[in-house]
């Protein structure tokens, strides 16, 4: 597993010298946001500088490195202007299914083989994340993601509150 933080901090390094080829920039979601389908690559070139890379075209490694495992040349030839879509999932409100808060997604749970969404790091506010620390929500098979909101059913709050205890 990793974190959407970590991975932002990752360096993405190639197959054939081991060295540095590009930053990390942002993911690209399946269009259920159940999954990362694709990782923005910023590099050092002045024109066409990002690029978007197949999530089953990399592997993580130790020390914060994620390894292309195709040529680096092909990420030459990708190189096009990307729009970074609009959906984010940190600091986005999580609510039950009548519409009460219960907390803000402060980082995201990632399975690093399926690039799936395993889960979220949330925060109920400042002062609770002082007392009790932040929580971990799975992702449920039935929560609903939307553009404006992640809604869980009440009755999942009960596991949430048992796998954090």
């Amino acid at each position: 597993m990793i974190r959407y933080k970590q991975l932002l901090t990752s360096k993405l390094i190639s197959r054939s010298n081991k060295e540095p080829i590009g930053k990390i920039l942002d993911v690209i979601y399946s269009d259920d946001y159940r999954r990362i389908t694709h990782l923005v690559v910023k590099n050092d070139n002045l024109i066409k500088n990002k690029a978007s890379i197949p999530f089953e075209d990399v592997v993580f490694l130790e020390d914060n490195q994620i390894l292309y495992l195709k040529d680096e040349r092909d990420l030459d030839k990708d190189l096009e202007d990307i729009l970074i879509e609009d959906f984010k999932y940190i600091e986005k409100e999580i609510k039950t299914e009548d519409g009460e808060c219960i907390g803000y997604v402060k980082d995201i749970v990632i399975d690093k083989l399926k690039g799936s969404i395993e889960g979220f790091i949330i925060t109920e506010g400042v002062f609770e994340d002082i007392l009790k620390g932040r929580n971990y929500m799975p992702l449920f098979e039935n929560t609903k993601i939307t553009e404006d909101s992640i809604c869980i059913f009440k009755s999942m709050l009960n596991s949430i509150d048992k796998n954090n205890n």
